[in-house]
């Protein structure tokens, strides 16, 4: 018996193939997110410090999207997490496929994960759950050197990387002595190639009546030729911009290690220092 269809059933399939052609050529069309850089290479003074309107910046390229899945709330946002996208917007803008990376204290790298594809990556952890690191990863896509950067460890070579960064590390360089100081910041020259860059996210405290950060940083300001300038304690405490990790945030990833409370252990925020070394 031939079957036969309603009319009016037949009229809705035709609408629903209109439908799925116009939607499958919106798509097509679709234009790709155009994104001007936003970081000044040679005034890199706008990211000394963490701001909230950074996290726009990042949404505006869709960087958010792209190295976590999904829109960043800067009230729900880790201080890291704050600090991968600036370091990823860097390697968006600033550093070109196939270029040699290399994460100092990477841990369980989300920067190594999204660019180990296009590019050669490295990552130095000794993986001695410092700071409250990994004590070990999985290594794949990646070359991983175990040992510290201050150690110059000729398993890293010489004026090799084009791109030399950290993130939440060097904050926990001890600061009792001062040789350290100079043996790591050779070290991270060592082995910078000529022309490249050296990007470090410090983790630091903004406390009821002072900042906290590593006297590190403040060797490397006195030491070495930054791409930003140094912007004093006292400007920060009242930058109304200044990015601080919420106290929800901190209470759900801080509390259960400081054991401290927010007001108490202060607030953290990330200072950020960017040298390029000679040709």
């Amino acid at each position: 018996m031939r079957q036969t269809v309603h009319p009016g059933a037949e009229a809705c399939l035709s609408v629903h193939r209109v439908s799925i052609k116009m939607l499958l050529l919106k798509r097509k069309k679709a234009k790709p997110i155009r994104c001007l850089p936003f970081i000044k290479i040679n005034d890199f003074s706008q990211f000394t410090y963490s701001k909230q309107t950074h996290f726009k910046l990042f949404a505006d390229c869709k960087y958010d999207i792209q190295l976590s899945g999904k829109k960043l709330d800067p009230d729900r946002c880790s201080l890291k997490q704050y600090q991968d996208l600036l370091v990823f917007s860097f390697i968006k803008q600033f550093v070109t496929e196939g270029s040699r990376l290399l994460d100092v204290g990477g841990g369980k790298s989300r920067i190594i994960k999204y660019f180990k594809k296009k590019y050669q990556c490295w990552n130095v952890d000794k993986l001695e759950g410092s700071g409250k690191g990994p004590k070990r990863i999985l290594k794949r896509g990646f070359r991983l050197v175990k040992d510290y950067m201050g150690n110059f460890n000729p398993e890293l070579p010489d004026n090799y990387f084009d791109f030399v960064f950290s993130i939440s590390a060097l904050e926990h360089v001890p600061e009792q002595d001062p040789k350290l100081f100079k043996n790591i910041l050779d070290d991270l020259n060592r082995v910078l190639k000529p022309g490249g860059y050296s990007l470090h996210c410090f983790d630091s405290l903004l406390k009821q009546d002072n900042l906290w950060v590593n006297k590190f940083l403040i060797y490397i300001f006195e030491n070495e030729r930054t791409l930003n300038r140094f912007i004093p304690f006292e400007v920060l405490r009242s930058a109304p911009d200044l990015f601080v990790m919420s106290q929800r945030v901190y209470n759900r990833k801080w509390k259960h290690i400081t054991r401290e409370t927010y007001v108490e252990f202060g607030k953290p925020f990330s200072y950020n220092i960017l040298w390029q070394k000679p040709r």
